[in-house]
């Protein structure tokens, strides 16, 4: 009797056990209270930030776009030589070389840093050669614009700062087909631009802030 009563005990501890186990939720069961739980958030695809490849903002812009220039001198009526005196201490340094085409003319710029105010000489010519070397420069175009822009100077060693661009590169405009800048030889920087138009009317002119030579070559009707 004693034996049978203690398996009773038994029994009845077991059913506690098993009735408590079966209150506690495991990893599969549904458990209708939300517990708080802290997990780090991912952003999702659309939320992701990231950073801008340069194609899709582009490079920083880098001295001037010259569309800001105010009352510039007015095209000659023929297409005589052009000159400017220069002043001050021969220390321009060539930094930049562009072209672009503009309501009515094409527009060569020459950017200088450095202190004084460049001079030039500007005229066409039958046949364009390199400063020092003599080595011929064959451009596109019917006719070769030379301009020699004074008070500049070579880049001093370890310097720079100095354009490095191609010597010859093509434009986009109706006058002007190509470019060629030789470099700097004896405080002179030279530039000859190929001209679609024989005879095209050319102003040239400079600025400051930054220092530029402005070369104009105006479209000619057909």
């Amino acid at each position: 009797m004693t034996r049978n009563r203690h398996l009773l005990t038994l029994a009845a501890a077991g059913a506690a056990l098993a009735l408590l186990a079966g209150c506690s939720s495991g990893p599969g069961d549904d458990d209708p209270t939300p517990t708080a739980t802290t997990t780090e958030e991912t952003p999702s695809a659309t939320e992701t930030a990231t950073e801008p490849s340069p194609s899709e903002t582009g490079s920083p812009e880098t001295g001037h776009t010259d569309d800001d220039i105010d009352d510039p001198p007015p095209f000659p009526a023929d297409a005589t030589e052009d000159t400017g005196e220069p002043a001050g201490e021969p220390d321009l340094l060539l930094t930049d070389v562009r072209a672009a085409e503009h309501d009515g003319f094409d527009r060569v710029v020459l950017e200088f840093v450095g202190t004084g105010t460049p001079g030039w000489r500007a005229s066409y010519t039958d046949a364009p050669a390199q400063e020092g070397s003599g080595n011929p420069i064959d451009l596109e175009g019917d006719a070769d614009l030379q301009i020699f822009v004074s008070n500049t100077r070579y880049p001093d060693e370890g310097e720079t700062g100095f354009w490095e661009g191609p010597s010859q590169f093509e434009t986009e405009g109706e006058e002007v087909e190509e470019v060629n800048v030789p470099g700097t030889f004896e405080g002179e920087t030279q530039a000859v631009l190929g001209i679609d138009s024989v005879g095209a009317p050319f102003r040239v002119f400079a600025l400051t802030d930054p220092v530029r030579v402005v070369i104009d070559v105006q479209h000619v009707a057909d």
